[in-house]
């Protein structure tokens, strides 16, 4: 027993000690003192968050940019236009804005937007205006020549005749 009491222990071992001791009471600190509250805003990054764990009652939607690519979906228009078969009859039946407009005359639906569509991409399909199935053909897409701000649709039939008949439209710009 004289022995275990006269050993003493290693200054690297004595430094050891030590250093648990104090690992220990830091993490027990840290675990009581550190929450929520005391961390500040802005100092862990996204990255450092686990997976679901915010909710949109913490995310500050005002502070979010736009998200790459949302632009295109803003900048597209649609038009689903009535085209009976008779000259200058053509109405719009709905449309992605209250300022889209349709005119019939000189063998092609002219649909007006309220902004510059030249540089946009267009294209339009045969298709009912309501639920019916549509008759087979095509619908031809051009920018009107005389107004920057329509798109000219002319509808022809699977023979390629001019045919009037209802088409829809879309219209995407950069």
């Amino acid at each position: 027993m004289k022995q275990l009491w006269s050993r003493r222990p290693s200054p690297a071992m004595v430094v050891a000690l030590i250093a648990l001791v104090a690992a220990l009471a830091g993490t027990a600190y840290a675990a009581q003192s550190i929450n929520g509250g005391a961390i500040k805003k802005q100092t862990i990054g996204g990255g450092k968050l686990k997976k679901d764990t915010l909710t949109g009652f913490q995310i500050n939607t005002n502070k979010l940019g736009t998200v790459p690519f949302a632009q295109v979906a803003t900048h597209t228009f649609w038009a689903v236009v009535h085209n009976p078969a008779s000259p200058g009859n053509a109405a719009l039946a709905r449309a992605s804005g209250p300022d889209i407009a349709a005119t019939e005359g000189g063998g092609a639906v002219t649909v007006t937007f309220p902004f510059n569509v030249s540089a946009c991409a267009d294209v339009a399909g045969r298709n009912n205006a309501g639920t019916a199935t549509p008759q087979s053909g095509y619908a031809q897409t051009n920018t009107s020549p005389s107004n920057p701000n329509a798109i000219e649709v002319r509808t022809r039939g699977k023979d390629g005749n001019n045919e009037d008949d209802d088409f829809h439209l879309i219209v995407i710009c950069p």
